[in-house]
């Protein structure tokens, strides 16, 4: 899970932020002032910060420079009603990743932040790639997938780890129960399994629970286009 710190003064809008982040799957501290940033930066270990720039104690860009010349690597996003090309231009030369205007459009704000630590964080996770309906290995072997197995490790990634049912997997795939042999559920899983095993020596995350169904202890995610 991305550990994100999160400095925004205005209540009502880092409230707004954390909320949906959360709702996305993000691990989100909230703090108001560059004091409270500081002290909870320095004493847990975050992927990605969010910083709003102006600041009732300071200049968020101010931080941004601290940070990166204390040779910090963690991801850096800064919130700006200031985005002209010079305000930008100087926040990318003392480090800032990316910039978000405002009002923030909390989809682009997610797709920004997935788009930073895909590239920063190490690579522990399994990717579905939709554009080419392939599942991409953390060492980076790119399986191509058919249009099911594709759904179906979508359709377990979603909910991951908690398991799901032959019969609701099947009617995640469109099938009629009502005729649905799910043993044909299990032999999909075997082939996918076996194609995995030929292409990469990693380990599928896919669990079997026997008598129930399939779960995906570990989040199947979806890449940034």
């Amino acid at each position: 899970m991305v550990k994100v710190l999160l400095l925004e003064d205005e209540q009502a809008l880092r409230e707004e932020i954390a909320d949906y982040l959360r709702g996305q799957g993000f691990e989100v501290t909230e703090v108001s002032n560059i004091r409270q940033f500081r002290q909870f930066f320095f004493s847990a270990a975050y992927d990605l910060v969010v910083i709003d720039r102006m600041l009732p104690d300071g200049d968020g860009l101010e931080l941004v420079s601290e940070l990166r010349q204390e040779g910090h690597r963690c991801g850096i996003l800064v919130l700006t009603a200031r985005d002209s090309r010079q305000d930008r231009i100087g926040g990318y030369r003392i480090g800032a990743d990316h910039y978000i205007s405002k009002p923030v459009r909390m989809d682009e704000l997610t797709a920004v932040i997935q788009s930073i630590a895909w590239r920063i964080l190490p690579n522990e996770n399994w990717w579905l790639e939709s554009l080419t309906s392939a599942l991409i290995s953390p060492r980076s072997v790119k399986i191509k997938l058919t249009s099911q197995e594709f759904q179906f490790l979508e359709t377990l990634g979603k909910i991951s780890p908690k398991p799901l049912s032959r019969h609701q997997i099947a009617a995640a795939l469109g099938k009629d129960l009502s005729h649905y042999d799910t043993r044909s559920l299990d032999a999909m899983v075997m082939r996918l399994r076996k194609k995995v095993s030929e292409q990469t020596d990693e380990v599928l995350p896919l669990r079997t629970h026997h008598g129930s169904g399939y779960s995906s202890p570990t989040s199947l995610k979806m890449p940034p286009l």
